[in-house]
């Protein structure tokens, strides 16, 4: 038996969903992305990586690295990455 073949994530696709204003939940259902055998039970977590990642830059499919914007003040993302920064101290 070969290895398993991952399926490409639809970065454009969750960049239209996230304009269009649907929920991390509604985005991961659309895209099959829902991880139901998580042990700590986070069926959005890969999805909710992958957003963390587009935040910070991604390449569309021209090749142009664009960002995901945010959908809360400049202030609140900057205190939530305060926050995790020391929190991993």
């Amino acid at each position: 038996m070969g290895r398993a073949r991952r399926n490409p994530f639809p970065y454009d696709l969750v960049a239209k969903l996230w304009a269009d204003g649907k929920t991390i939940a509604e985005i991961a259902e659309r895209i099959g992305r829902i991880d139901w055998d998580r042990e700590d039970g986070d069926k959005y977590h890969t999805l909710r990586v992958f957003l963390m990642r587009m935040h910070a830059g991604y390449k569309d499919r021209s090749g142009k690295i664009v960002k995901l914007p945010y959908r809360v003040s400049p202030k609140l993302v900057r205190a939530a990455k305060e926050r995790r920064f020391l929190a991993s101290r």
